[in-house]
């Protein structure tokens, strides 16, 4: 809960929410219909965008971002010295994946991209699948490929 300071004391103030079905109807309706055939690249460059502007330095701290998003729940499967591999899941994924057509998670797999860039200081590249109710997101580097 965030707290409020005012003269001589602290007071609750609630944590504001949006629905469910407020965020997918933008998420899956609204966006494909105004970004087209290019909605994928821009939702990809756009998350490695929010990742700079909100950095994090850590992959627990990477975990608490897409939870207080609302993007999910990820977690690391696999690991090896070039790649990670990625689930995201919650019931507002499920949901998503049953009742819209049209889904992708490009947003996330850029945003995870960007993130894993940025702390590795190496070229990355994700890339986003689903199988059933769940998503995968594979983060690929090159460690000659290094970054400042």
């Amino acid at each position: 809960m965030f707290k409020q300071k005012t003269k001589d004391e602290t007071t609750p103030v609630e944590k504001p929410s949006v629905s469910a079905f407020g965020y997918e109807i933008l998420r899956s309706d609204l966006l494909p219909e105004l970004l087209g055939k290019q909605e994928r690249n821009i939702l990809y460059w756009a998350g490695r965008h929010l990742a700079r502007k909100y950095p994090l330095h850590t992959m627990e701290e990477v975990s608490a971002f897409f939870n207080e998003a609302g993007w999910g729940n990820l977690e690391m499967i696999e690991a090896s010295k070039t790649e990670m591999v990625f689930s995201l899941h919650s019931l507002l994924i499920e949901q998503r994946i049953e009742n819209f057509q049209h889904n992708t998670f490009s947003l996330e797999a850029g945003f995870l991209a960007e993130q894993i860039q940025l702390q590795k200081k190496c070229t990355t590249e994700a890339l986003e699948s689903m199988k059933r109710n769940k998503v995968s997101i594979t983060v690929q580097w090159d460690k000659k490929d290094t970054i400042e």
